[in-house]
């Protein structure tokens, strides 16, 4: 009976210990530039998906989904950026809110060109100096089903 219990004790202690080197080996198989996918250049700077609800009749009607990075040549610059990417994810999503309640009519084709003309301001305003280059993805409108 000790043996199994033995046994059993050990088992758990394994299974405990285990899953950490399981999600280590898991992270090293995964790409470790999976942010970086549209791009390997070194002056590439990923942005997160950004979203904004679009609000038509004082009710939400959809959602505007943008997908943005940076391209910042200057090396000083971009690590300035990547200090500073908390505030410009900020920047950004607040000027996609402000496209999405104030410029775009719902059902219609939202325009790149003034996503672009907004969050390019927002993105020289944060960092103090132009020289980063706002780069667009994709702009997906997804209206809300009733």
């Amino acid at each position: 009976m000790p043996s199994r219990r033995m046994f059993a004790l050990a088992l758990c202690a394994l299974f405990v210990a285990a899953p950490p080197a399981w999600s280590a080996a898991a992270k090293a198989k995964q790409d470790p530039n999976r942010s970086r996918s549209l791009t390997s250049a070194e002056s590439y700077l990923p942005m997160p998906t950004l979203n904004s609800a679009v609000v038509g009749r004082f009710a939400p009607s959809g959602i505007l989904v943008v997908d943005v990075g940076l391209d910042i040549p200057d090396s000083a610059l971009r690590a300035r950026a990547a200090a500073a990417t908390p505030r410009l994810r900020d920047a950004l999503r607040t000027a996609l809110a402000t496209y999405a309640n104030t410029y775009y009519r719902d059902q219609t084709a939202p325009d790149p060109t003034t996503i672009a003309r907004l969050m390019q301001a927002a993105v020289d305003r944060t960092l103090g100096a132009p020289g980063a280059r706002l780069l667009l993805a994709n702009v997906v409108y997804q209206h809300r089903a009733r």
